[in-house]
Formats: C-alpha cells, structure tokens, sequence
C-alpha cells in the first residue's frame, strides 16, 4: 500500500516544477544578496545587453521547421559572453552553466531548463563570425564611452604581441607533401577524372615517398637534400601538370579554380623561400634545388599547410616563432581597437588600419598615440598624419636619430628648399642625388676630395682619447670613400618628432607607454589571446576582439559606479 495516497501524489507531481521554481528563485535571491558584489552580478547591473540581442536576432536554434526556439538569442549572447569572460572552451562553457548557480542564473536557465550543449553554442559562435564580427566589441565600447565619455579625449597606448598560430612548423619537405595532399584531395573532390589523369603523369613515390621510407627528422643532412631535391622536382612536376590542366577550357567552377590556384601559389612560394632552383646539368630535364641557407629565407614565409596565413614573427629575441601579431590601441583602461596581422609582418603595419576602423566604428580620431621606437620612423608618421587627417599625433622616439652616438645622422644636415641639394654640419654643399626607387627617399653622396681636412673626419686615435667628439665619418672608412647621406621623403616629420622630442610634455606622454604591457598580460594570461584557437587571419581577429571586449567589460564592472546604462 503506497505511503500517500495516488491523489494526493498527482498533486505532488504536477505542482513539483512550480516547487522548484520557487525553490530556485528563493536560492538565487540569497545568492545575489550574498554575492551582490560578485562581477557576474555588477555586470548584469551596469550592461545593456539589448542591443547585442538585436544585432543577433537573425540567429535561430530549433529542433526542425516550424519548430519552437529551443534556445533563445538573449541566452547564447549571454553564454558567449560567459565564454570570453573566463576563457573557456565550448564544453567548459556548457560545465559552467550546468554546475555554477551564479552562472546559470546570468545566462538566464531555471533548474527545470537544460542548458545549450556545446555545439549550440558553436554553432551561434560561427554565426556571430560570419555575421557580426565585430557587435560584441564595438558596443562594448560604445557603452563605455556612455558611462566614461573622457576616453575619447584620452591619449592612447599601441603595441603588439605574438599570437600563437594553430599548427606547428615542419621541414621544407613535409610541408611541401601536405601542400601537394591538399591540392590533389580538392582536386579529387571537384574532378575526379582529372585528378587521376593527373597521378597517372605524376611519380607518387618520389612526391610521398614509399613505406619503410626513414622519416624526414632521422635522416642525415646529405641524405635530407637528395629527398628535398626529390620531393620539390615532384611537387614542380604536379604544379606544372595542373598549371596545363587549368590553361584548358574551364572544367571547374570560379570558386573550386580559385582554391586549386591558391595551393599552387602556396607550393611555388615556399619553393622560392625555402630553396634555389637551377637546372641541373647532369639531367637537362631535371632542376637542382638546394634548400636556402638561415638568414637567406624569403620573407612572409609560409609555415604549415593547414594555415597558410601564418608565418614566422621575429621579434627581435633571436628566435622566430608561428605566431600572428596581434596589434592593439589602448588607453590605460580599455582597449579601443585591435588588428591582427601575419607574423612577418612589421608592427606598424597595425597602426593605420586601427586608427582607420577606431574612426569608422566610433567616429573620432585619438588626439595622440604613443608607442615604442619602431613606430617612430617617418614613414609610420605620414601614414598615421594621413589616415587621421592630421587629427593624431604619433609620439615615439626617432630610429636611428636619438640613439647614443656622436656620430653626425641625417637630421644633422640641412636639405636645400628645392630638395636639389645637401648641406653638412661643415658647410659643404653637394649636388649629387642618387634616387632609390622604393626606398622613400633620396641618397645624397659627399665625395671624398669634398671631405678633405674636414675637422670632423676623426682618426681612429682622436675617438679613442675622446669618444664623445662629434665627428661625420667612421675611422674605419677608406681615404677615398665617400660619405652618403640618405635624405627619406618625410624628413618632415622626423624632424618635427625631433623638436617635439625635447620637451617636458613629450617626457609625460612616453611615460604612460609601459601601461598596455598590463594590458596585454591580461589578455595572454587571462582572456585566452596568447594561443590561436582556429585557423585563419580572420577568426584570430575575432577571437582577438571577443576577448578585448570581455577585457573592458571586466574593467566596467572593476572601476567605480557611474550613472550611466543599465539593464533592463
């Protein structure tokens, strides 16, 4: 006989998730008064999610057609979020709804209500990338410059960082049999008959080797060059036979032709980075190909096949690595914008762009930027002048003029009105231009008889009883060398950085620099930006801005209540 009798018991059951819910809501009430300063908690208060709903409501999840919305927009924005707040992978994220009241309770889920697993929560990741990569971050900060109007006036803070590409460098040799792989799998996937009129002309064995072959990393360096000459002669031989493939009437689509073209692009780049070819005289049909010595490589050099957009970053620290550079614009509190580049390229490259998307997003202009040294050279201060019509000012030392030396630089000679001419601190004048095409700027040369007994022309004696005379010449250079000058093209700005270089306020400005170096500690250690988690410029730009955005959300709840936004 049952304890309680079966009426009452259907009572029971068909008032238990009303119980619940009360049970949940009473627990969620102690929660927030006990953890009311809680980050979750202060950021629901100060955040207006609405218009990241808005902006995502095109994204739906449901069982089928026609059917309910299972999980709503309101709650993935809020999930996603959740996921860049703590840097967690996609099940952490669903763990931490699941099990973290607190948690739970800021996406929006009562206890009767399952969570989404974590391929919803990829799938509303991937639309957001395709869709609106850049809301999450730039409302962000259109609500922090509600709340602190003062950060558009502010001066703001620029440098970059490694980010770690996913994948892993390799030797020459298997990089150029996976980039092969690759373009004969697409080739198999968008025309199969072609692909093995292809292998039927191409020799397999020399191109992938055969089994029980050693592997690339226990072979002795002869041995590692004859299969580099082998394998980049078979990779040469496929690129050929596609490239006379292609020529033909088309057979493929524009988007399948495009993708083949990009992986021969990519196998006859890394060829020209990696080795020399040269015929080869013993076979008049086969080439010579002997891998570049280190230091003699091709720039922007593609490392690893499954991401051809990165490439080595050397930052100065003698050793390179598979990383993108990761530029960011900041002020002491929050970061303004960001810009992810390949490895190789140079760290100015970020500047101009960020400023660029900074005013298209947000409307302004930053009066000044600073940065480090290797964002002062002229070039770097035109383009910035250009790209803020004159509305930033770039703060940095002047490379290669503000350095220790007593050696006389460019700045130290007087450019004539008319460009036609050079004047030296000793008053000699030349004439003699030699244009650099490419080189943004001038040579000027001072011929030796135009040095003679010159008094800043030092011996290596009158150095090494005074190295603090200033003095044109080296002591090292021959008698009849001549001296040359390289005038760049925005002398201009350099020397107006010079000026301004020397004064009290530029000494105030410099000193916030270090500040973004906090910054991008808690992006590397803290946000989850120091490693890649896709492949790809375009998803590191948006992993890179969804964790920027968490960073100044972090910062909202952090500083001091303003009035300002609240949620609703």
């Amino acid at each position: 006989m049952p304890i309680l009798p079966q009426m009452v018991l259907s009572v029971i059951l068909k008032a238990w998730p009303l119980v619940l819910s009360l049970v949940y809501e009473v627990q969620c009430n102690h929660y927030l008064g006990k953890y009311a300063n809680h980050w979750l908690v202060r950021l629901n208060e100060v955040f207006d999610f609405t218009p990241l709903e808005q902006g995502c409501a095109d994204f739906h999840q449901g069982s089928g057609k026609g059917s309910a919305v299972s999980h709503p927009v309101p709650r993935l924005v809020r999930a996603l979020l959740l996921k860049y707040l703590q840097a967690l992978s996609l099940r952490q994220t669903e763990a931490e709804i699941n099990l973290n009241l607190l948690a739970r309770w800021f996406v929006g889920y009562s206890w009767l209500e399952s969570p989404p697993d974590h391929t919803t929560l990829c799938r509303f990741e991937l639309w957001v990338l395709r869709h609106q990569p850049d809301l999450f971050f730039n409302e962000v900060l259109q609500q922090v410059y509600q709340l602190y109007p003062e950060e558009r006036q502010r001066l703001l803070l620029t440098d970059t960082f490694g980010m770690f590409v996913r994948g892993a460098r390799t030797y020459t040799i298997e990089l150029l049999r996976d980039l092969s792989r690759r373009l004969l799998a697409d080739l198999e996937q968008f025309a199969p008959g072609q692909q093995q009129a292809v292998l039927a002309q191409l020799d397999e064995a020399a191109l992938f080797g055969k089994e029980g072959d050693k592997i690339t990393p226990a072979l002795k360096a002869q041995e590692r060059a004859q299969r580099l000459q082998q394998v980049a002669n078979a990779a040469l031989d496929l690129q050929a036979h596609l490239l006379a493939l292609l020529s033909a009437p088309p057979f493929l689509c524009p988007e399948a032709e495009t993708k083949l073209r990009l992986w021969l692009t990519a196998i006859a780049k890394v060829i020209e980075d990696e080795t020399v070819v040269t015929p080869d005289p013993a076979q008049p049909n086969r080439r010579r190909i002997v891998e570049r010595p280190h230091g003699k490589k091709g720039s922007y050099r593609i490392a690893c096949a499954n991401d051809l957009e990165g490439t080595y970053r050397d930052h100065g620290k003698g050793k390179a690595e598979l990383q993108y550079n990761a530029g960011l614009l900041t002020s002491p509190r929050f970061i303004h914008e960001t810009e992810v580049v390949t490895g190789a390229a140079p760290d100015p490259v970020t500047l101009p762009p960020m400023l660029e998307s900074l005013h298209q997003q947000q409307g302004f202009f930053p009066p000044k930027v600073v940065g480090d040294q290797i964002y002062g050279a002229g070039k770097t201060r035109a383009l910035v002048d250009q790209v803020s019509n004159g509305q930033t000012q770039l703060v940095a030392l002047v490379p290669d003029y503000e350095k220790r030396t007593t050696r006389f630089v460019p700045a130290d000679f007087t450019l004539a009105e008319d460009g036609l001419s050079l004047t030296c601190p000793n008053g000699v004048t030349t004439t003699k231009i030699y244009l650099k095409p490419g080189a943004d700027g001038d040579e000027f040369r001072f011929t030796c008889h135009m040095c003679q007994g010159c008094p800043f022309w030092l011996s290596a004696q009158q150095l090494a009883a005074n190295p603090s005379l200033p003095h044109c010449r080296t002591p090292d250079c021959k008698p009849k060398s001549h001296r040359q000058v390289f005038i760049s093209h925005h002398r201009d700005y350099v020397l107006a950085a010079l000026e301004y270089n020397q004064t009290e306020q530029f000494k105030q400005d410099i000193k916030q620099r270090p500040l973004i170096e906090r910054i991008i500690f808690n992006l590397t250690h803290f946000f989850g930006a120091r490693h890649a988690h896709s492949t790809g410029l375009l998803k590191a730009n948006f992993q890179l801005r969804m964790a920027a955005a968490a960073f100044n959300l972090r910062q909202l709840v952090r500083l001091p209540r303003r009035p300002g936004l609240a949620a609703a």
